[in-house]
């Protein structure tokens, strides 16, 4: 037995080593596009990247998320408009660039035109919703930006000291929320439908039958499950090279529209989808939100991150402004009008706020085309179960919220995050006061 006691262990050895290159490479790929784009485009100092967005819990369990961020250092070369972070010997380098986000392609060649300013909103600030998100930002230190617009009015704000109603801050899942709206303004230009097969031609069934419906509704059945831990689909996606090739050649778990599972690959796999119309019409991903959604919004700086071949991360990457949330906030609460314009047709914001109905006939009560809907079941609505208002709301990672609802005129933007994984903790009872406020 001794003689193989050598070669075991080096075999062990080489297997030790090859996990923690793995592991390093994910998390060091991780943490420098979500910090390059926090100091870059959010202007946040480093010391507050580190002790707030960095410390994300990769594993959720105390002693072992001590271990691991403690083996992340992070460093900063002003003339490069670079952004290093290293885990271990593994270091990831990522460079900025306007208009464009973070690219660990340290020489690409993008537009340097300016960034213009978004467009406002006006501001009638009441003293008693005033006094209630002043009171949120006492009781909960993670809040960056809440503002809460009624009748198109902002009537209370407040930011943290490094953002301002203009500062892109990371809306991690939101984007999803952009990314259906950016499909409903396609289809209403003609170029695309609910209806079109994602794949067509394929000779498998499954893969043949999926459609853009099955997508925006997640009930695309791909072989693919969302948590957000080393080692997961989700990291294994984010990391890659090409998010889209990666997505588009996954399995299937289920046939298309038989299972519903929140997913990023939906999401991504349909925004990689929709830059093959980009590219066939002369636009980049980036270039086609600003020139058909962003731009009708007078929205100008925001910023979606990519991957290394500069296909959109458009399930989690969104850098945007609260006023541009505010935007988008107006644009659903008016049902796809912005300035007496039609830009998403109204059956498709329809087809956003409904429950999604999977092939047996039952329905995801709190999810619609990538927007989330609240129910009275404590388990699908657990902050906001009591409400009897209909509220459809884009949702991201660590309590980012855009929320509308329709019946008092109301929405709420919050950005920030609490700590670690933790999401807006008082929001049931903050939206229930503010609800208190109006529908009487």
């Amino acid at each position: 037995m001794k003689k193989f006691a050598l070669p075991g262990l080096i075999t062990l050895i080489i297997l030790g080593y090859v996990f923690y290159l793995s592991l390093a490479k994910q998390l060091s790929y991780y943490s420098t596009h979500v910090a390059c784009g926090n100091y870059y485009l959010s202007k946040r100092p480093l010391n507050s990247i580190i002790e707030k967005e960095a410390n994300t819990k990769p594993f959720n369990v105390e002693w072992l998320d001590a271990l691991f961020l403690k083996q992340l250092s992070y460093s900063v070369n002003e003339d490069n408009k670079t952004l290093s972070s290293s885990f271990g010997s593994v270091e990831t380098t990522m460079k900025y660039y306007p208009n464009y986000g973070c690219s660990t392609d340290l020489n690409k060649n993008v537009s340097n035109a300016n960034i213009k300013i978004s467009s406002l909103h006006p501001i009638s600030i009441d003293k008693n919703i005033q006094y209630l998100i002043d009171n949120e930002f006492v009781n909960d230190s993670g809040h960056r930006a809440l503002i809460v617009m009624h009748q198109n009015n902002i009537v209370g704000q407040q930011f943290d000291q490094y953002t301002s109603n203009n500062t892109p801050l990371l809306s991690w899942s939101m984007t999803k929320s952009l990314t259906s709206l950016l499909f409903g303004r396609m289809m209403l230009e003609g170029f695309i439908d609910l209806n079109d097969q994602v794949f067509p031609g394929s000779d498998d069934p499954k893969r043949n039958s999926l459609t853009y419906r099955h997508l925006l509704n997640h009930t695309d059945g791909l072989d693919y499950q969302e948590a957000y831990y080393p080692f997961t689909d989700f990291f294994k996606m984010f990391i890659s090279a090409n998010v889209g090739k990666h997505i588009s050649n996954l399995d299937f778990k289920y046939q298309p529209g038989n299972h519903w599972a929140y997913s990023s690959a939906a999401t991504n796999l349909l925004a990689y989808k929709l830059s093959e119309i980009g590219n066939a019409l002369g636009f980049s991903m980036q270039e086609l939100f600003q020139y058909f959604l962003f731009d009708e919004l007078g929205i100008h700086n925001a910023v979606i991150g990519k991957d290394q071949n500069g296909n959109m991360i458009a399930s989690s990457l969104g850098f945007i402004s609260p006023t541009a949330w505010l935007s988008v906030g107006k644009l659903m609460n008016n049902n796809g009008s912005y300035n007496g314009k039609q830009i998403i047709d109204k059956d498709f914001i329809s087809f956003m706020r409904s429950p999604v109905e999977i092939n047996n006939g039952s329905k995801i009560l709190n999810y619609g085309g990538q927007w989330w809907l609240n129910t009275k079941d404590p388990t699908l609505s657990p902050q906001l179960h009591t409400i009897d208002y209909e509220i459809y709301s884009a949702n991201g990672f660590q309590g980012q919220r855009l929320m509308i609802i329709p019946a008092l005129d109301l929405i709420i933007v919050r950005l920030g995050l609490t700590e670690g994984r933790t999401e807006w903790i008082n929001e049931g009872p903050f939206i229930s006061s503010l609800i208190n406020n109006y529908a009487n």
